[in-house]
């Protein structure tokens, strides 16, 4: 930049504008607390570290939601290797004006830092489409700026405190201190990840990814992309500044166009010949390799194009991992041809694909697709669910999570398929006129359900009664966030009032009645279920912030707790110290157990569960009862559990402190 030209220019940071899509988040849409959104203003918890109500919050952490079966059924299949990609969740920002020059990327980490996987930046075209430029990833260098303002440069990944703080490590230790080092290192030895345990210094902090002279372009769009599965607990950001370059008029700056240099790769010379290998061998072989690293081994001879790309190779096909550029000639001129054997399909994150090049695609999958994966998937519309169900009726395992640009009326093409065992609707507008046919009609297939935040769905206590009375084989149910109200009793078998039912009916919304009542007609809606027919292999119970009365918990883990490994009662404040005895007593495989805001988790109560759960590997207690530190300290020595126990913002002075 020229002389003349740098004086017209200034240094600014902007802090977002909006969010424009994310894979996920622990508040409740349109509620101000632990909402992306909040990123949206100048920071207002640093430089304190702590849970705060006010940061960006994801819906999960850590390798204990990874590791459960509901989770591992979605996943087996895709046995392809793909090393590169350890993305979990994503969040893609708009700043209010055009940067001229990229300088850094300034995330605030507030709570667990350490887990930032990769970070784009976009281009917007004049049609306001926006193409991702990826410009760091984990562990490329970057840097973290302390509160004092000193700056220390990470160039390997490598970020605890006696990394950054060689000399002055903090010897102090406390109970408090101990819950973060006891893990489960096995959980986490199964997952593939760049990270370490722990990602990071438990320290607040303004970590900055550099961008100078990696932008040759104006741009005001980031996306950054998470890998949390070694956090302790729930990862918090303040806000995410883009620091930078503007013309001091603030007109729209001229793109600078920069020559990329590139690399010269010189090919390693070998004698070995593999095109005298046996089929099934070099088969073998291809199975190892990424998908990008099999099309550049296919394409280096016709002998292998033939030999490589037998559509076998792509019985399971994960699409996710290069979801930045799949593109619709992509689709149709090179992945539709080697579909026909495809069981497993995922276009998750991907973007922008047309409805001509989807129905190829899917027409070529046709009757042999068991499991699609269309998470984030925002160009989604009712024509392509219509497509999704006309030509492949054999799905059994479908993810639209947080597929927030469908509206009620587009889910209704699902109540014709038949053979779903998983369904995956997180955070969507589907409604009881599609969950309660589909749910009948699969009733005897459907093991997997996640309802979570799905706020807009009316007759919330009928849809889950339906489920706990017809679908026997039903093996996790996550209804984070829903509104079940007054019928807990009857989902257990407790009987129940008709004229209590008559009442509940008649406080729906009046436009839905009629549907609702026509549709309890065509299904013979049971008003109680048979506490000895249902409820025989459910092993995930997902009731956070649903608030069941007392005495419920009891009964339901006396009819299902032989088979519960995961019981999550977030903000359940209504749990009495006889439902928490009673899970102790009716729970012996227990392995995660979340009493976050539950007052009844008491020193007594949480004694007789640690006692009688022997598989037990995770306990929230946070906001809970008051239990001493030196208990704590006790159990986590006797029964080698993993304790989370959340606390609110706290500055400390003290800079080589490492908080709890």
């Amino acid at each position: 930049m020229t002389e003349q030209n740098q004086s017209e220019v200034e240094t600014v940071s902007f802090i977002p504008d909006k969010v424009l899509d994310n894979s996920s988040q622990y508040g409740s849409l349109g509620s101000q607390y632990y909402n992306l959104d909040n990123i949206c203003t100048q920071p207002q918890v640093y430089p304190a570290y702590g849970d705060s109500t006010n940061a960006l919050v994801f819906r999960t952490y850590g390798p204990w939601w990874i590791n459960l079966p509901s989770y591992r059924a979605t996943t087996r299949q895709f046995k392809r290797p793909e090393k590169e990609f350890t993305s979990r969740d994503f969040i893609e920002i708009e700043y209010p004006a055009l940067m001229l020059t990229c300088l850094t990327i300034d995330v605030y980490e507030t709570y667990n830092p350490g887990s930032l996987e990769a970070a784009y930046v976009g281009k917007e075209d004049g049609h306001g489409k926006i193409s991702w430029h990826r410009v760091w990833k984990f562990p490329d260098p970057f840097s973290i700026v302390l509160k004092n303002g000193k700056e220390i440069f990470i160039e390997n990944g490598r970020q605890q405190m006696h990394d950054i703080f060689p000399q002055h490590v903090d010897v102090v230790t406390s109970a408090l201190q101990s819950l973060q080092l006891n893990t489960d290192h096995t959980g986490i030895s199964k997952i593939y990840t760049r990270h370490t345990y722990p990602p990071a210094a438990r320290i607040p902090r303004i970590t900055k990814i550099p961008l100078k002279g990696k932008v040759p372009f104006p741009t005001r769009h980031v996306r950054l992309e998470f890998d949390h599965c070694t956090a302790n607990y729930y990862i918090e950001i303040d806000t995410i500044m883009l620091t930078g370059q503007r013309l001091k008029d603030h007109s729209t700056p001229v793109p600078i166009v920069c020559e990329t240099k590139r690399e010269e790769h010189v090919e390693d010379q070998s004698s070995m010949d593999l095109t005298k290998l046996p089929f099934d061998i070099l088969f073998q072989i291809c199975s190892y390799l990424d998908l990008r690293s099999l099309a550049r081994f296919a394409s280096t001879s016709r002998y292998f194009q033939r030999q490589c790309l037998d559509s076998l190779q792509f019985k399971s096909l994960n699409l996710q991992p290069y979801w930045n550029t799949i593109t619709n000639d992509s689709i149709e001129c090179f992945f539709s041809n080697y579909c026909e054997q495809t069981w497993y399909l995922s276009l998750a994150w991907t973007r922008n694909i047309q409805l001509t090049s989807f129905t190829c695609l899917l027409n070529k999958c046709s009757r042999n697709l068991r499991q699609l994966n269309l998470a984030c998937c925002q160009y989604l519309t009712k024509q392509y669910i219509e497509v999704v169900v006309d030509t492949c009726p054999n799905i059994e395992i479908l993810n639209l999570d947080a597929c927030g640009c469908l509206e009620s009326d587009d889910f209704l093409p699902l109540t014709k398929l038949t053979h779903l065992r998983s369904l995956n609707v997180y955070r969507t507008a589907i409604d009881f006129r599609t969950l309660l046919p589909l749910i009948n009609q699969n009733k005897e297939h459907l093991e997997h359900l996640n309802l979570g935040n799905c706020l807009q769905l009316i007759d919330v206590a009928g849809i889950v009664r339906l489920l706990f009375a017809r679908c026997s084989n039903l093996r996790s149910l996550d209804l984070w966030r829903l509104r079940i109200r007054d019928v807990y009793g009857s989902i257990v078998g407790i009987p129940y009032d008709l004229t209590d039912e008559e009442d509940r009916l008649s406080q729906i919304p009046s436009e839905y009645q009629d549907d609702l009542v026509l549709i309890y007609s065509l299904l013979d809606m049971p008003v109680a279920t048979n506490p000895i027919t249902h409820m025989k292999r459910l092993s995930e119970i997902d009731f956070g912030w649903t608030d069941p009365p007392a005495g419920f918990i009891e009964i339901l883990v006396q009819q299902a707790g032989h088979s519960l490994i995961k019981i999550v009662l977030t903000a359940c404040r209504h749990v009495s110290d006889k439902d928490i005895i009673a899970i102790s007593e009716n729970c012996p495989k227990l392995r995660q157990l979340d009493l976050l805001d539950v007052r009844a988790a008491t020193e007594e109560n949480i004694e007789q569960v640690l006692k009688r759960c022997p598989h037990l590997e995770f306990l929230d207690i946070s906001f809970g009862a008051n239990i001493p530190d030196a208990v704590l300290e006790k159990w986590i020595h006797q029964y080698k559990n993993c304790f989370k126990r959340t606390y609110p913002p706290i500055d400390n002075p003290e800079i080589y402190h490492e908080f709890a």
